[in-house]
């Protein structure tokens, strides 16, 4: 239970980040206490399924997008499989990455 809590909390935090909404203004458009959704997003707290419908509302998307944590992975198991992956790519390809890769690294 303890790494599905983890795993849901990073995936509140990264969508809360996306949006550019401060743990401030997230708890109070969910209308709960900044300390609970602290919690929530360190993987700390189980969160009640009317939290996770309220932050869900907050964040304006459905339930089960936030609950979506299967693809989730570890950095250091991503790194791995995209440096393996990376130098197969044909050269066009490779470029396509190269120049998503830079405008992410950018933001």
């Amino acid at each position: 239970m303890d790494e599905i809590n983890a795993s849901l909390g990073r995936r509140i935090f990264a969508l809360r980040a996306a949006k550019g909404l401060s743990q401030d203004k997230l708890a109070e458009k969910a209308g709960m206490s900044v300390k609970h959704l602290g919690k929530v997003e360190r993987g700390v707290a189980n969160a009640s399924i009317k939290c996770l419908a309220e932050i869900a509302e907050a964040l304006d998307m459905p339930v089960r997008d936030m609950l979506d944590i299967e693809h989730e992975q570890d950095r250091e198991k991503l790194l791995a499989e995209l440096m393996v992956a990376i130098p197969k790519l044909p050269m066009k390809e490779l470029q396509i990455v190269y120049r998503l890769m830079k405008v992410l690294a950018e933001r």
